[in-house]
């Protein structure tokens, strides 16, 4: 059986570092704490982001400022479990689908892109077709697409996680070079690695299919042919971390693999055995010992 590559530091967690620099992210240690709310603040969050998001009068900030506000309360409901009340239940619901309509106001780009991250904070599956949505219908409908609202769009889809076939082929179809951008290609080869939990037959589909699209590029750019040779080469080296990595994470290897041909050689000997399902280290929660379990007598 193919298993998950060796966990992370759990320390690391998605929800402290969406906006964090490399350094901020290296340097964390420890969960935030979460921050209480009542329903009448959240819903106070509530009415002032409804209020803001797309009222063009109003300074995109004052939207934005109240979305920290939201996420903490959806974090601080989300937290209690089978214990929160039906009205934290209702108002996790509504806050999901509020922060949602964030995303399409025209003319609000500011409040568009904070709340695809906001939603990926949450990680609700709520918010996964909206921001299928918004990604294609409006961030990689472009040429040249902006390169935060890419990476910030398909992070949180990545840790919001679908698993319905139309979010997963669209990931692959843009990991695997349907965007003119390279740099697309890389985020979304970022977002396979990032996915909370991919099942079984994914997991080998989307190795195969980024081992060819890298192993294409990587034949190119050792070619004789100077002019596909110069532009595979520039694609490549755009995509080689992240899909390398993408290969590492999705074999389970302990070892990273240097190259395509590397992967190659692996995946010809392993093909055959049985795939798990991908776990993202990360999201891997650590199992509470039961309350009925007797302790160990001394």
């Amino acid at each position: 059986m193919l298993h998950s590559p060796t966990p992370i530091s759990f320390a690391l967690l998605a929800l402290a570092l969406i906006s964090a620099s490399p350094a901020t992210r290296a340097a964390a240690a420890e969960e935030p704490e979460l921050v209480p709310y009542s329903i009448i603040e959240a819903q106070n969050q509530l009415d002032v982001f409804k209020s803001t998001y797309k009222n063009k009068k109003s300074p995109q900030e004052d939207a934005t400022n109240s979305l920290t506000g939201l996420v903490d309360a959806y974090l601080y409901f989300a937290s209690k479990s089978d214990e929160a009340t039906k009205s934290e239940i209702k108002m996790k619901a509504a806050i999901v689908k509020m922060v949602a309509r964030g995303l399409f106001p025209k003319k609000r780009a500011l409040v568009n892109v904070e709340c695809a991250r906001a939603l990926g904070k949450m990680a609700d599956k709520g918010g996964a077709k909206p921001l299928l949505k918004w990604m294609d219908d409006t961030v990689l409908d472009m040429k040249g697409p902006n390169s935060g609202w890419v990476e910030y769009g398909f992070r949180s889809m990545a840790w919001i996680g679908a698993t319905d076939r139309t979010t997963l082929d669209f990931v692959r179809s843009f990991a695997t070079g349907k965007h003119l951008d390279a740099n697309v290609a890389s985020q979304a080869l970022m977002a396979m690695y990032e996915w909370r939990v991919l099942p079984a037959k994914t997991r080998k589909e989307f190795f195969v299919k980024v081992l060819q699209y890298m192993g294409g590029l990587y034949s190119l750019k050792r070619g004789n042919d100077p002019k596909k040779k110069g532009a595979a080469e520039t694609k490549y080296n755009t995509i080689k971390e992240n899909g390398l990595r993408v290969l590492q994470a999705l074999s389970g290897s302990a070892e990273r693999f240097a190259d395509p041909v590397g992967a190659t050689k692996w995946y010809k000997a392993n093909k055959k055995k049985k795939w798990a399902d991908y776990e993202n280290p990360r999201f891997v929660k650590k199992e509470k010992p039961s309350k009925t379990e007797k302790k160990p007598e001394k």
